[in-house]
């Protein structure tokens, strides 16, 4: 060989460990038009060295052979090509098998697992399928097929025995209502469960999930959740004796919507409604201890017991719940959250019947943030990441797909058998 052949073989053989079995045959450049040569280099079986069965390791005489390539990492900023043909075995026992390189992951690959680990560590520090495929000039497709191998494989192994205390949520897929229901193990703080459809049964299909990894639904301690109806009936059903616990941001987040559509709807009824909340757009939604100057003044002046306006008892009505959710426990919340759907359910203020029967749902989860501050706030946190993955890729059309990414962030999975080693 050539001293440039000579050192491209180095370079390839160190990392990928070739053994004695193998050796770099050859290796030559090729020029492509209108962008950075590209190296290629051929590996063939030594002589003198039996092909082992792949089923049962027994050395054995080889029956033919069949070409393949491979992507490699780039190797002095060209495109790196791995060429070889692959013998086949004549095993007695279980006749012709493929015999596995040393260089690649999982048979009918059509990359080496140093390229394989590349992707994912770039995919894993948040780059996107398509910006990682455009770096290295492959298209997006071969990626993600191999991104989807890599978790699928790596879920296979993954084991959460001890899941005791975990978290529901969902977010969209795109667009509109298509919503994908996904379970977090507070613990370890990774996502154990994914599926699509946000329907009474999500609950169910994610427990199975976790059950199908070591987990046990009837061992769950708590059970921290979205305050959707898929989960305000589901959790209840398939964990029963975890105590549920919604976050406060999720008691109160219908709350200013609530009261802004009670003020439109009273300033259509007459001039007078329409003439006293004037310029009050912005006092509404502050706490009552907030305001200052002139809102404070507003707010005195169109309290309900002087101007009986709805949107004022509306604002009562918020006020009302986020004492109830700032409590300094929750033996002090429960009574007044036993008051409020009552009063919430006021005819005057029809806009908040429905907040009410939300909170007369969720009666036995709000009063539990209180006492589990830390699971709502990792919650959160997961969603916020599951959201910043759904814009990072412009929504996802797929949804096995956003479970890949999903799983491949926040599913806590070891790759490093996946990328070091032949599995």
């Amino acid at each position: 060989m050539r001293r440039d052949a000579r050192m491209l073989a180095a370079l390839f053989e160190r990392p990928v460990g070739l053994g004695e079995a193998w050796e770099v045959s050859g290796t030559w450049s090729g020029e492509v038009e209108g962008g950075p040569d590209e190296l290629h280099v051929r590996v063939a079986r030594r002589r003198g060295h039996a092909v082992p069965c792949p089923e049962c390791g027994v050395p054995c005489g080889a029956r033919d052979a069949r070409e393949r390539t491979w992507r490699h990492l780039d190797i002095w900023q060209s495109g790196t090509y791995v060429h070889c043909a692959v013998p086949r075995t004549d095993c007695p026992e279980h006749g012709a098998g493929t015999v596995p390189v040393p260089w690649e992951v999982r048979p009918n690959s059509h990359f080496t697992a140093l390229f394989e680990a590349q992707v994912l560590a770039a995919c894993m520090r948040g780059s996107t399928v398509k910006a990682v495929a455009e770096a290295l000039g492959e298209d997006d497709r071969r990626p993600r097929d191999m991104l989807g191998r890599a978790v699928a494989q790596a879920r296979g192994s993954a084991d959460h025995p001890d899941a005791g205390r975990v978290g529901t949520g969902e977010t969209s897929r795109a667009k509109g209502h298509t919503y994908i229901p996904a379970m977090l193990d507070l613990d370890g703080r990774r996502r154990v469960a994914v599926t699509d459809g946000n329907d009474r049964g999500s609950v169910g299909r994610m427990c199975d999930q976790l059950e199908a990894h070591g987990g046990d639904r009837a061992a769950t301690a708590e059970a921290a959740r979205d305050m959707s109806g898929s989960f305000s009936s589901g959790v209840p059903g398939e964990m029963p004796q975890a105590a549920r616990t919604a976050g406060r941001s999720r008691a109160t987040r219908p709350l200013p919507g609530a009261t802004d559509r009670a003020g439109c709807r009273e300033r259509r009824e007459s001039d007078e409604k329409r003439e006293a909340p004037e310029r009050t757009k912005y006092v509404w939604p502050e706490r009552e201890e907030s305001p200052a100057g002139r809102q404070r003044e507003v707010r005195e002046r169109l309290a309900p017991n002087r101007s009986h306006l709805r949107t004022a008892r509306a604002c009562q009505m918020t006020e009302a719940m986020r004492d109830v959710c700032g409590r300094a426990t929750a033996e002090e919340a429960r009574p007044m959250l036993d008051r409020l759907p009552g009063w919430m359910m006021h005819p005057d203020v029809p806009d908040m019947k429905g907040v009410a029967r939300t909170v007369r749902e969720n009666r036995e989860g709000i009063p539990g943030h209180l006492d589990g501050r830390p699971a709502n706030a990792y919650l959160e946190g997961a969603n916020s990441l599951t959201r910043s993955i759904k814009r990072a890729a412009r929504g996802f059309r797929n949804v096995e797909y956003l479970a890949t990414a999903i799983f491949l962030r926040l599913g806590g999975l070891s790759f490093d058998a996946l990328a070091c080693a032949q599995s």
